[in-house]
């Protein structure tokens, strides 16, 4: 994981939205908040599970 994504996952769990480029979230970061919401999963934290999945729809639709 690289370290913007790493930011972003720090962000997710503060609560704070993600912004990024397009170039940015397609490469690296959609992959790492689906790895995130899927671990979340894992250990039974649905809150953050649902955050990061919304973060994803959000910045699916605003990115194409």
């Amino acid at each position: 994981m690289t370290e913007d994504a790493r930011k972003i996952i720090d962000g997710i769990r503060k609560g704070n939205p993600i912004e990024c480029s397009a170039e940015a979230y397609r490469s690296e970061i959609r992959d790492a908040l689906v790895r995130f919401a899927l671990d979340c999963a894992d250990s039974n934290d649905a809150v953050r599970m649902r955050i990061a999945l919304a973060e994803v729809n959000r910045l699916d639709n605003e990115h194409g």
